[in-house]
């Protein structure tokens, strides 16, 4: 008789769980907290956004790049560009690098031949340099052009030496700073990105200048591949380190982490969907007199306010945030392909070292890199002066002028044989062809757009002033422009071009959004019954 009671309790539990009512229960409370924490993550998400606007994320620009290096004096020189790659083999390639480890493939055969896809000139504490890049992601290689000697392992006392000559320099000082070497690291914080993955290792430094400067050098070519300050990283944490949900140890497995920013994305397209859905039925069309439209009182009717007011920008931003990520690769790439490439520089190969001279011209003292390339079938090296000013010239030294814009044109048609229709001169960013930072030269001008009549309706830019074929792009891109950047950034160039406007509207919205993400916190936890 004693265990009837506990067995009633067992049998009214055991019915509870198969009644429609408990489940449905079950579901209103997931549903209660997965909208807590998305809103908080909605919260931290405009918060970051709004940082990000004013503070970037570290990196080593091209203008601190140039600043930092020494003149290019290839006087010394013994080798050629091609003898720089005869002296390197397949074997030396072999590697491939993640922000989590570096991955070798013994079994590559030594006696393949080296096909470059990338040479350029350096220097390195007074001795010129070749860097060698390759198709693969391979690690790129570095080979002394006074000696032919291939830098195999970059020493920490080279390395070191290097750090304070170009921090030396980039800052325009004599005064002597020395970096201390904190050790050699796969990845940190900031140096996830996987432009650095040809560098990896990297040794680390850091500087007892007022900045607190750390930087961080290539293992692989002695290169200085990235900078940072104090400031700049503490204010990450806010900006990029949120935003882009960047931890450390998430950040390590790239797949991992475009998954866990997918899921969270699409979770926040669905709550943002779900609660403009449930405010639209909710809305009183025909109110009885006396009775307000809006069916809430307190936090509850701000928060549906807010909704009306800016739930649509908060969608379109969730939405635009998971089209970066460009899920099953609906974004084309916009980078010409090879065959393109070789069709417009009138070459067969990616680059071809034998094509230049053996002895490197002459560069003013002002120039500090150069790279080997084709146009048209003839070698040259584009150069770059320390301004940033950059210039092709022969591969006897002698500076060259813009190329014709007619032959520029009839290059264009090897491109999409039949297709061409169209060529406009632009002198001025549009929406299609912008940056947000001219400065740093990644958008010259002017360039020629050409436009195709083919099934993609592609579009190539062209580099006037030296023939370089920038991107190209598909309807399909253009229309990705406008989800993506469009949405996310605001990036509408007739906003941009009249800032402080472009700033009031998205900190405006912004705030918005982030006072629905927290009424919405609010009012979820009010509404949980424990």
């Amino acid at each position: 008789m004693s265990n009837q009671p506990a067995m009633h309790k067992k049998k009214r539990h055991i019915v509870r769980l198969l009644t429609w009512k408990w489940w449905k229960r079950q579901l209103f409370l997931l549903h209660r907290w997965l909208g807590i924490i998305l809103c908080l993550l909605f919260c931290a998400w405009f918060v970051s956004g709004i940082f990000m606007m004013y503070v970037e994320y570290p990196t080593l620009s091209l203008r601190e790049r140039l600043a930092g290096q020494a003149t290019l004096d290839f006087s010394s020189s013994k080798y050629s560009a091609a003898d720089a790659v005869a002296t390197l083999s397949a074997k030396d390639f072999q590697c491939v690098a993640t922000p989590r480890e570096n991955q070798c493939d013994a079994a590559i055969d030594s006696n393949a031949a080296v096909e470059p896809t990338k040479v350029r000139l350096g220097m390195m504490l007074g001795r010129p340099l070749y860097y060698v890049n390759v198709l693969g992601g391979a690690q790129p290689r570095a080979v002394y052009a006074d000696t032919g000697e291939v830098l195999d392992v970059v020493e920490v006392p080279l390395a070191q030496r290097h750090a304070e000559d170009f921090f030396r320099r980039s800052r325009a000082t004599n005064k002597t700073f020395t970096a201390h070497y904190l050790g050699r690291i796969q990845a940190d914080q900031w140096t996830l990105s996987s432009a650095l993955n040809g560098h990896r290792p990297l040794l680390y430094f850091a500087f007892d200048d007022d900045q607190h400067t750390e930087f961080y050098v290539s293992s692989v070519t002695g290169e200085v591949v990235r900078d940072s300050h104090r400031l700049e990283r503490a204010l990450n944490y806010f900006s990029a380190v949120t935003h882009w949900i960047y931890p450390t140890v998430l950040r390590k497995f790239p797949d991992l982490w475009a998954w866990v920013v997918d899921i969270l994305a699409t979770a926040g397209v669905v709550l943002s969907v779900s609660g403009l859905w449930m405010g639209w039925l909710r809305w009183k069309r025909k109110p009885k007199p006396g009775k307000p439209a809006i069916p809430y009182k307190g936090i509850m009717r701000w928060h549906y306010i807010t909704g009306v007011l800016f739930g649509t920008v908060t969608l379109l931003w969730v939405f635009s945030g998971l089209l970066s990520m460009n899920p099953g690769q609906l974004n084309p790439s916009r980078s010409p392909s090879s065959v393109q490439k070789q069709q417009f520089t009138g070459i067969e190969q990616a680059l071809i070292p034998e094509a230049f001279p053996h002895v490197t011209p002459e560069f003013v003292d002002t120039v500090v890199e150069a790279e080997l390339v084709h146009f048209d079938g003839r070698a040259q090296y584009q150069i770059w002066h320390r301004d940033g000013v950059t210039q092709r010239i022969t591969g006897d030294g002698i500076a060259l002028s813009a190329p014709d814009r007619s032959r520029l044109i009839e290059l264009a048609g090897k491109l999409l044989p039949g297709q061409a229709s169209e060529y406009t001169v632009l002198d001025r960013y549009d929406s299609y062809y912008f940056t947000r930072h001219p400065e740093r030269g990644g958008k010259p001008l002017p360039v020629l757009r050409v436009m195709y009549g083919d099934a993609d309706n592609t579009w190539f830019h062209i580099n006037l002033s030296n023939g370089d074929l920038l991107d190209k792009s598909s309807s399909v891109n253009r229309l990705y422009r406008w989800l993506y950047n469009g949405l996310h950034s605001w990036d509408f160039i007739w906003l941009w071009e009249r800032r402080p406007l472009w700033d009031i509207v998205v900190i405006t919205l912004s705030l918005g959004g982030f006072s629905l993400s927290v009424l919405g916190v609010v009012v979820g936890w009010r509404r949980l019954k424990f």
